[in-house]
């Protein structure tokens, strides 16, 4: 992973920048940084190197340095977009639902707060997506799992 951009855009903080930016621009560097709840320096950072690879473009008006995206900002911020859609589609959620399922069912009774505790949490992120079947689905499960550790 030698690329530039390749190591850049791996990495969380410099993907919730650019779409951050896309969200609010023209927005500055303190704005971005408490969006995607990070320091100011780090942003900065990242700032720099989305401008060096062309990628932003920064104008100073006054003492405040305005941040755009260039049109190849905007194209990479609409592709982190649809990657994020599809890595959050609701058909991979309910998949992990049945994964959760099948290990709450596996709990053998001398242990289960062992494998239940866990699950509980990942439970608690599905509860808190937009889709309501999943959502529904997440807790009667998390119900089921709590008649289970009251025992």
């Amino acid at each position: 992973m030698k690329d530039p951009l390749q190591r850049l855009f791996l990495r969380e903080k410099p993907s919730l920048a650019v779409l951050a930016l896309s969200e609010m621009e023209p927005a500055y560097a303190a704005q971005i940084a408490k969006h995607i709840d990070s320091t100011f320096p780090h942003t900065s950072s990242i700032l720099g190197e989305l401008e060096e690879q062309g990628l932003i473009i920064s104008r100073p008006e006054g003492r405040v340095r305005f941040l755009v995206l260039t049109d190849r900002g905007r194209q990479v911020a609409g592709a982190l977009r649809e990657l994020s859609d599809l890595l959050h589609k609701p058909d991979a959620m309910m998949q992990r639902l049945e994964r959760l399922k099948e290990l709450a069912s596996s709990a053998d009774g001398s242990k289960d707060y062992l494998i239940l505790g866990p699950l509980r949490r990942d439970l608690a992120k599905l509860m808190t997506l937009e889709d309501p079947k999943l959502r529904q689905g997440a807790e009667e499960l998390d119900r089921k799992i709590l008649a289970i550790l009251s025992r």
